[in-house]
């Protein structure tokens, strides 16, 4: 099949090189890719030929510019049979050469960095729910998208997309998606291949705490390309986030084991800048704050803090419950002398451990290793009526 080139260079008048200067953005590989835009082939510029016309309708500017951003595989060579002629590929590579669109490893990061900056409106299809820890503006945004959507007629329009507020574990989940697509560890249905994340691996460059990632059908450390040494079955791991003000500033990563409690305090904020978190805060938190107790993908915790924690749950589209006191170290059970209180950490609920300090449960299946930060450490297990912990 044959396209239309002289079509799609007329577009050309409509493509920037710069944000800077464009009026609007263009998710390119969302628009080409978009199959309910029609054409029926995998990918097509026709979509963003049809996207134009409807933006110039839009807007009512003939004369209107576009800032595109691709993903580098959208141009690869052996991409071009998904089109329904090969001169479509080899035109867009024509145009990133020429400086008329931009094409880069993974376009989100800077499609929505380039809106966050300038202001300017997104023509994708995409809820970018893997991207909202680093950009909250997104949640609940209602100006900024615009979304290409298919009439009866077969014509195409642009419609102000409402992007919907997504709950922590929804985001986390889908970025860790995005990165295990981008470790190239999805097999052919979209699934991650657990045979690999279910294994712990080594690199030889030390020290480092590898993400494996496949190259060439090889195991290799994402970071240094080295292939790595399997070390044999790796324990499942929860993630917790720390929010300051809203904004996830660290995170730890805990291994279950029901034989051990963990502890989470002050120290899990070293990584925090000053200017996210003030030494008066920071002094708020116990060296001790929380006893943490994981198995089977279920968590239990436990307050050793003087500053008192408490929790309340956060289901989508409901109201927050009410603040509830955590159980305290120094409640014991009236069942059993002796025996401690704990309280489950639902993937809905969240823990303040001081106002404006939170920690809520991510959403990612496979959290990997990390090397900056401090592990959650093992507690001074209690003696008789002795403190469980040292606590400030």
């Amino acid at each position: 099949m044959t396209s239309d080139l002289a079509a799609f260079r007329r577009m050309e008048r409509h493509l920037v090189g710069e944000a800077a200067r464009a009026d609007y953005l263009v998710d390119l590989s969302n628009v080409v890719r978009e199959t309910a835009l029609g054409c029926g082939t995998r990918r097509s510029l026709e979509r963003l030929r049809v996207v134009l016309t409807a933006l110039q309708e839009w807007t009512g500017d003939r004369d209107v510019t576009v800032h595109a951003i691709a993903d580098n595989n959208l141009l690869y060579l052996r991409s071009d049979p998904d089109f329904p002629d090969p001169a479509e590929g080899a035109l867009l590579r024509e145009w990133r050469d020429r400086g008329l669109i931009a094409a880069i490893a993974k376009a989100d990061p800077d499609l929505l960095d380039h809106a966050k900056v300038f202001g300017t409106r997104v023509i994708s299809s995409d809820y970018f729910r893997g991207h909202r820890g680093v950009h909250p503006w997104i949640q609940g945004d209602r100006e900024h998208f615009l979304k290409p959507q298919r009439n009866a007629d077969g014509s195409v329009r642009l419609i102000l997309r409402d992007m919907r507020v997504f709950a922590d574990r929804e985001i986390s989940r889908e970025s860790e998606r995005d990165d295990l697509k981008a470790r190239n560890l999805l097999d052919f249905r979209g699934r991650p291949r657990s045979e690999i994340l279910e294994r712990s691996w080594r690199c030889p460059q030390t020290p480092c705490n590898p993400s494996p990632a496949i190259r060439a059908g090889k195991v290799v450390c994402r970071s240094h390309g080295t292939l790595l040494t399997d070390l044999g079955p790796r324990r499942p791991r929860v993630q917790l986030k720390i929010m300051v003000d809203g904004v996830c500033r660290a995170w730890e990563n805990l291994t279950e084991d029901d034989s051990r409690e963990s502890v989470l305090g002050r120290r899990h904020l070293a990584q925090i800048e000053k200017r996210h978190l003030s030494d008066e805060r920071r002094g708020r938190i116990s060296r001790s704050h929380l006893v943490i107790v994981s198995r089977h993908g279920t968590l239990k915790i436990m307050d050793t803090s003087t500053a008192r924690s408490r929790i309340r749950t956060l289901r989508p589209g409901q109201e927050p419950t009410a603040w509830q006191s955590l159980p305290h170290h120094d409640v014991r059970s009236a069942g059993v002398a002796g025996e401690r209180l704990f309280r489950g950490f639902g993937p809905d609920d969240e823990i303040e451990l001081i106002p404006g300090v939170v920690l809520r449960r991510s959403g990612q299946r496979w959290p990997g290793e990390r090397n900056e930060g401090v592990r959650a450490r093992l507690p001074r297990r209690a003696q008789e009526d002795d403190e469980l912990t040292r606590t400030d």
